[in-house]
């Protein structure tokens, strides 16, 4: 009855460990769910121990970490995965330093990853139970989107200021000399067309701005219909031909067919006077500017070549963005306010096209725009059949 009595007390207290195993197993199982529905990256350290644990978005936050990877699993090894891609590291670190010292910062580290590609907000929350502090638990949280935000508001806020200052200023100044000074009519003249001239470019830079708003709500139309783009390339380098001195704009098809487009007419003005002021602006010395047009059975093509300052390699990528602007002093004299090619892409891409752009500094650059054909046949001009009679 004794060795009875013993086995059963033994059989009990293994099915009670068992029971309590499984339970333990079921709460660590709902906790990891729980903290892998997180949107935040969660990462959960002890005091004295290195063993860590980590939900999936911090895994979807830094690629690098291998999920299931043992050197993952513990404190050094997954914060020196982190350290390698962050762009200041020694910031990092120190911020790192006196936390497993056990300080609990007030503030939180906002840091870049990937070359500044992915922006992170990092803070720390302590874990406690009854008065003991039992974890401690670091998150980081994108917050890309937010430092973008940040970015474009102030850009705009800069860009606005600075822009609409030099052409209201030179409105006022003139508007003033004219009111007050008797002057000859030359003067007036001259006067009168500096002011057409800023009116001109404050009323341009008000519809950029609505453009973008337009673009930013999603709210932006297109009257499309059938429109042959030759005679538009033509009339558009014609009129900047005529417009400047300092360089020799031209153009040249490379097709016998009139390609035609499903397209909203004056948006394809707008696109075309877009690049061909900015090949004129960024090509402050003069020089050659050439619109070149090709087509095939599916496609337009058109390209917009200059010999301007160019454009450094690592500004392609954002060269589309709004409000970016490439920095550099060439550039910077320039001036203008980085809305031009963003409204250049919205417009392409609202016709089912692509726009690319290739550049080498100090030679020039090559915008090139690609749109789809409304008809699978070209449209042959016969001999002697003048384009506005077509």
């Amino acid at each position: 009855m004794r060795d009875i009595m013993s086995f059963s007390r033994q059989l009990s207290l293994s099915l009670l460990r068992m029971r309590l195993f499984d339970e333990m197993n079921r709460e660590k199982t709902k906790t990891e769910r729980i903290l892998d529905s997180i949107r935040e990256a969660v990462i959960y350290i002890e005091p004295g121990k290195d063993e860590v644990f980590v939900n999936r978005p911090l895994y979807d936050l830094f690629p690098e970490l291998q999920y299931g990877a043992a050197k993952n699993e513990t404190l050094q090894g997954c914060l020196n995965t982190i350290r390698a891609v962050v762009d200041e590291p020694e910031i990092f670190a120190r911020y790192m330093e006196g936390i497993l010292r056990g300080e609990v910062p007030k503030d939180s580290l906002q840091f870049s990853i990937h070359q500044q590609v992915v922006f992170i907000q990092f803070y720390v929350e302590t874990i406690e139970v009854e008065g003991i502090r039992k974890g401690t638990m670091l998150v980081l949280r994108d917050v890309t989107k937010e430092t973008e935000m940040d970015r474009l508001k102030s850009e705009l806020v800069s860009t606005v200021s600075h822009e609409l200052r030099t052409p209201l200023s030179s409105i006022y100044g003139f508007t003033e000399l004219m009111l007050n000074r008797k002057m000859d009519l030359s003067k007036q003249d001259k006067y009168l067309k500096t002011i057409h001239s800023e009116t001109e470019r404050l009323s341009n830079l008000v519809n950029d701005f609505l453009d973008v708003q337009r673009m930013e709500a999603r709210i932006q139309s297109y009257q499309k219909g059938l429109l042959n783009l030759q005679p538009l390339l033509e009339e558009t380098t014609q009129f900047y031909a005529a417009s400047t001195t300092n360089h020799t704009i031209t153009f040249r098809s490379l097709t016998d067919a009139c390609p035609l487009i499903e397209a909203d007419e004056e948006k394809m003005k707008q696109l075309m006077n877009n690049l061909l002021n900015n090949a004129v602006k960024y090509s402050p010395f003069g020089g050659n500017i050439e619109v070149v047009l090709e087509a095939d059975h599916h496609h337009v093509q058109f390209a917009v070549r200059d010999e301007g300052i160019g454009i450094p390699k690592s500004a392609l990528a954002k060269l589309f963005d709004k409000f970016y602007r490439v920095d550099n002093s060439d550039s910077r004299k320039i001036g203008g306010t980085g809305l031009g090619l963003a409204i250049c892409k919205e417009i392409v891409e609202g016709h089912d096209g692509e726009i690319t752009v290739e550049s080498v500094e100090k030679q020039g650059s090559t915008f090139t725009v690609k749109l789809p054909q409304s008809v699978q046949e070209y449209m042959v001009v016969p001999d002697g059949l003048d384009m506005s009679e077509k």
